[in-house]
């Protein structure tokens, strides 16, 4: 069955999508609202209702590719490009990995921390992308598959926000059903979702996990410089 929604036709998977996202905040007695706002903003942008349309740059001006960024100075490109999706399938996937991440994320630390982080977590692993695609030029002269590749999708913030979630836990997931720990969960999506999803961006979801571990990195070092600068004053 065929829906047109805005300028696209869904085929199913949105409105399962907003059901299941409904049904979530209806039985959930936290209802995290920048996950609310962060699903609604990225499927707005997907289905480009007319009213928004004049607002919404499209999306032959904001792929990420490494090459135009650096040239251009193009911050557009750099901040936009994890809004965008190149299908139905990319959306609902995405949004449905955002919607159990952000529930866990925005109900433990509150809206205003959580959404400190993911803007944190977006300009890192789009800078840490950047910075790959870039050395692999430079050092190995790797041009054609990274440096000129065009991509779009959440999915880099979404593994930097899996090593987030799962830096202190002890448990087991499961990952395209086999079973792993769950700090190293985003690890093995890495690998697994190469071998197994045609097309999937290798260099984005590796940017995206460096830039969760670059993020715990920095967050313990902030905890810690104002305690030493305090004593060694003292």
């Amino acid at each position: 069955m065929e829906v047109r929604i805005g300028q696209r036709v869904s085929r199913g998977m949105l409105p399962l999508l907003a059901l299941h996202t409904v049904s979530e905040y209806y039985r959930s007695d936290h209802k995290p609202p920048f996950t609310a706002a962060l699903i609604t903003a990225n499927t707005l942008i997907y289905l480009r209702p007319s009213f928004l349309d004049p607002l919404i740059p499209p999306i032959e001006q904001v792929w990420f590719n490494p090459h135009l960024i650096l040239k251009n100075k193009d911050l557009k490109r750099f901040l936009l490009s994890p809004f965008y999706h190149i299908g139905e399938p990319h959306l609902v996937y995405n949004m449905l990995s955002l919607l159990w991440k952000g529930f866990q994320l925005e109900t433990s630390m509150g809206s205003v921390d959580f959404a400190s982080i993911v803007a944190s977590l977006l300009v890192l692993s789009q800078g840490v992308t950047l910075m790959l695609s870039k050395s692999l030029l430079l050092f190995f002269d790797y041009e054609r598959s990274y440096y000129s590749e065009y991509s779009v999708g959440f999915s880099g913030v979404l593994f930097a926000m899996k090593v987030v979630l799962n830096s202190q836990s002890e448990n087991y997931t499961s990952v395209y059903g086999i079973i792993v720990p769950s700090r190293y969960a985003a690890w093995a999506e890495l690998v697994l979702a190469q071998l197994l999803v045609p097309g999937v961006s290798f260099l984005g979801h590796l940017g995206g996990i460096l830039a969760g571990l670059l993020y715990l990195k920095l967050r313990v070092l902030i905890r810690v410089l104002p305690y030493k600068v305090s004593s060694e004053g003292c």
